[in-house]
């Protein structure tokens, strides 16, 4: 066998080859693109479908879990009381793929633009700007959200 042989066998058997990372790569950013899609168009479903049973959160120093129909729940109610004027990334989401596929995580800089009714339902205009890390395993053929860690801050 030719030593350029030889590499080439040897990194396809130490991991994904880039077309399956890449393939992986697009799956996340097709799942993040649909996920903006969700809260422009106030569809929790499209968002849950890729959730864990029991998804993590990390926010504000608290750590917390839901099933998929209490996250549905929540992020409908969410929905149904926001207006959102952009939910844009501030630069490319990160994506890193694990060398054998089988997990990954994104990191997401995005600005989110509201308006929500406040305690006495008066419309309330919200900028923040978010950052967060979304940690996705592949137990099989499709990326499952496992946890998120948030931060976010007042925006401009």
């Amino acid at each position: 066998m030719r030593p350029c042989a030889a590499v080439v066998l040897l990194l396809l058997a130490c991991g994904p080859g880039g077309g399956d990372a890449e393939r992986a790569r697009a799956e996340l950013l097709r799942l993040h693109g649909e996920h903006r899609e969700a809260h422009l168009g106030k569809r929790a479903d499209l968002i849950v479908g890729s959730f864990h049973d029991s998804v993590r959160f990390l926010s504000r120093g608290e750590v917390s879990a839901a099933s998929r129909e209490q996250n549905r729940a929540r992020l409908q109610a969410y929905f149904d009381r926001s207006t959102f004027q952009a939910w844009d990334d501030i630069e490319p989401p990160v994506v890193r793929i694990s060398p054998d596929g089988r997990m990954a995580y994104k990191i997401v800089r995005k600005r989110v633009k509201l308006t929500a009714p406040d305690s006495a339902g008066r419309p309330v205009a919200e900028d923040v700007v978010y950052a967060w890390v979304e940690i996705y395993e592949k137990p099989g053929d499709r990326w499952v959200l496992m946890a998120v860690a948030s931060t976010d801050r007042p925006g401009s």
